[in-house]
């Protein structure tokens, strides 16, 4: 139904016709002729596709007796729709209610929003239309005696659908009517919102009294602060003879918990807590290059081994719950595992031993070892290994204290657990805090415990991880090196490569040259090391500190005690024995400590023949030291000081000279000639042949 010019009420053709009657019956009804009047009254025509409109009330009793049982009361339903119609959405009402603060600080929840504005929404409608006589008249489909019970009747027909909570009484809706266009949006906001007089507490000192029970370590539960409060309430009570502390219940102090949580959670939960849950955090995104920024970190593997020991008493006890540590230094940029370790723990040593490998593998990627721009660490063994943080990266940055957070190699750990893990037959779960549907068949685990890897097997699975996650990344890693600035490549040298990753004697054992080398027992190894730098000599007196790396010791450093002198040793060349056992290099490596040694003597001679000199102008230039006894003993009975000294120098010139020849003419025999001398001088030859 609708209205024709906001006037009379009209049922359209086509609900009318066939639904309602036949179109024959419409023809007769609607006629108009010479002989026969119309019986309906068509206020407007059909055409263009507008629809034609009958007045309802010029229908016969038993047509509008049907259109009411097909389409309900067709003025109660035109009323709704007009009212409907004159609705509009509050903009204002919405602004309000979305920012309205209450007197605890907190913004209304969005139900109590959405209702107050189309509470909003339905009054202003309802000022409309009593406001507006043409209107009024239209909204009470012809019933102008009883205004504001009509209003309140369509008002509450409507209530589900414009979803309002007015009073559905009519004299409690024009009072409100009347409240609202005084007061505005506040006066729809409920009492209990807008006042404080309800609160049992009160004032400062009740609220700081209740905010400490909160704060304290031990933690206290609703119903215990409960109690505590209500005990200090009782007894100041009787001391003042009144009432003004009131007890409260624990669903009270639970209100409270929440409204001053933010006060009070770091006193009963701790500083890490507050700053892992409330504070603000800072959000960050990876870097774009590589070796600008890694990060560090030890995981305690979810895969499990099992390890039979022999206890004292001799019996043998196998236990199936071992776990692996792996120490990796992670690079942001793709999330590639630059370097790492495993070992039964995490310690200093194999955290060094992560650092090695991350600067070995550089070099295998680049060609030199590298360092990086900055590096994040955790706080174990900080005071220990702070050096060689520094030594490694141009800024060493640890991360706060029990703060997780700021690392993200705790999600990549996760990533590599649920990654590959988790498809091991030995792999133990997500950890002690995760859900339990989510974690393994505890009961299966234990069926098949003896089919678990040893620490060996163990140890393979995780380096088959670290080293697929770096086939996978590893040529978008190279790629991305390219874009890192030369100046800003940082490398590595081998001296302090082995100065700041090396290992060291747990005793702070010395080594002193000897005179085969320097001596190095390592796990009941005997190494021996020597020098071509003069210096390793010169300095032979000094006990050397050695630092090594344990996977490849074919190189260590020696750091005197001070500190002063560095100098890297190579591990000897053993040649062999017999002549018989000479393969290729041999020989070149002994024509090496021949020419060091011929060099080394001949410089020696050099510096003892300037020294001659210089003497000899000592005691020519003072005549006081003529009769001394120095000049006896450095001087010959005739004074011929300096012929002799000459002398000295020449003739050991001349005998290091037929030395040096003896040693070339015997290097530069052929094995073939050495072999034949050899066999001559000592051999049967005819039993060999």
């Amino acid at each position: 139904m609708e209205y024709f010019n906001n006037i009379t009420l009209c049922i359209k053709h086509v609900d009318l016709v066939p639904h309602i009657i036949t179109v024959d019956r419409y023809k007769y009804l609607k006629r108009d002729d010479k002989n026969h009047t119309s019986k309906i009254r068509v206020v407007r025509r059909g055409c263009y596709g507008t629809p034609a409109l009958i007045a309802f009330d010029s229908l016969p009793t038993d047509i509008k007796e049907a259109c009411i049982i097909k389409y309900g009361n067709p003025r109660e339903n035109a009323v709704n729709d007009f009212f409907k119609s004159v609705i509009e959405y509050d903009q204002k009402a919405y602004d309000f209610y979305s920012t309205y603060k209450l007197v605890d600080g907190r913004y209304l929840e969005p139900e109590f929003q959405q209702t107050y504005i189309a509470n909003a929404n339905v009054l202003n409608a309802i000022r409309l239309i009593t406001n507006d006589r043409k209107l009024l008249v239209k909204s009470m489909g012809g019933d102008k005696k009883h205004i504001w019970p009509n209003i309140s009747k369509t008002v509450n027909q409507l209530k589900n659908e414009l979803k309002h909570d007015l009073p559905e009484n009519y004299r409690r809706l024009q009072d409100k009517l009347k409240q609202y266009t005084a007061n505005g949006y506040i006066t729809l906001v409920s009492g209990k919102f807008l006042q404080r007089n309800a609160a049992k507490v009160k004032d400062v000192q009740q609220e700081a009294l209740l905010r400490q029970l909160f704060r304290k370590h031990n933690n206290f539960d609703n119903e215990q602060i409960k109690m505590l409060y209500n005990m200090v309430a009782e007894n100041i009570n009787k001391g003042t003879g009144n009432d003004e502390w009131e007890k409260i219940s624990a669903s009270t102090v639970n209100n409270y918990r929440e409204k001053w949580n933010l006060q009070t959670i770091g006193g009963r939960r701790g500083e890490s807590n507050f700053d892992n849950t409330l504070a603000m955090q800072v959000k960050r995104k990876a870097p774009i290059l590589p070796l600008v920024y890694w990060t560090v970190d030890g995981w305690d593997s979810e895969l499990i081994y099992q390890k039979t020991e022999i206890d004292n008493q001799g019996y043998s006890k196998t236990t199936y719950t071992n776990a692996l540590s792996i120490i990796v230094l992670l690079d942001p940029v793709n999330k590639y595992p630059i370097g790492y370790a495993i070992g039964t723990h995490e310690t200093p040593s194999l955290i060094r031993e992560a650092f090695r490998n991350a600067a070995r593998h550089t070099a295998e990627l680049f060609g030199d070892m590298h360092r990086v721009h900055q590096l994040q660490t955790d706080n174990y063994g900080k005071k220990t290994l702070k050096p060689m943080y520094e030594a490694f990266a141009e800024i060493f940055t640890p991360a706060k204290v029990k703060n997780a957070k700021t690392k993200v190699i705790e999600p990549y750990f996760k990533f590599l657990n649920k990654n590959y893990c988790q498809f091991m037959e030995n792999w133990s779960g997500f950890g002690v805090t995760s859900n339990k549907k989510s974690q393994p068949n505890a009961e299966y685990l234990n069926k098949i415990r003896h089919n678990f890897p040893d620490e060996a097997g163990c140890r393979a699975q995780l380096e088959y991880i670290i080293e697929t996650e770096r086939k996978k990344k590893q040529a978008v890693y190279i790629n991305s090196y390219a874009s890192l600035p030369l100046n800003d490549r940082l490398l590595m040298s081998e001296l302090d490569y082995y100065n700041y990753l090396g290992e060291t004697s747990p005793k702070g054992d010395t080594n002193r040259l000897a005179g085969e080398g320097l001596i190095l027992k390592r796990n009941n190894i005997k190494r021996v090391y020597d020098s071509f730098d003069i210096q390793f000599r010169e300095n032979s007196h000094i006990d050397w500190v050695i630092k090594y790396d344990p996977n490849n010791m074919n190189k260590v450093l020696a750091i005197s005690k001070d500190d002063t002198r560095k100098l890297m040793l190579q591990e000897k060349y053993v040649q062999p024995m017999a002549l018989y056992d000479r393969k290729e290099g041999d020989s070149e490596e002994l024509k090496k400590i021949g020419g060091f040694n011929k060099e080394m003597k001949t410089d020696i001679i050099e510096k003892s023949g300037d020294d001659y000199l210089i003497t000899e102008k000592l005691f020519n230039e003072n005549p006081q030291l003529q009769n001394t006894l120095t000049k006896l003993v450095l001087c010959d009975s005739n004074g011929q000081h300096k012929n002799n000294k000459s002398a000295a120098r020449i003739a050991g010139a001349k005998i290091q000279q037929k030395q040096d020849k003896k040693d070339i003419k015997k290097i530069e025999r052929s094995w073939k000639d050495e072999q034949e001398e050899y066999l001559t001088q000592k051999v049967d030859v005819s039993k060999y042949l």
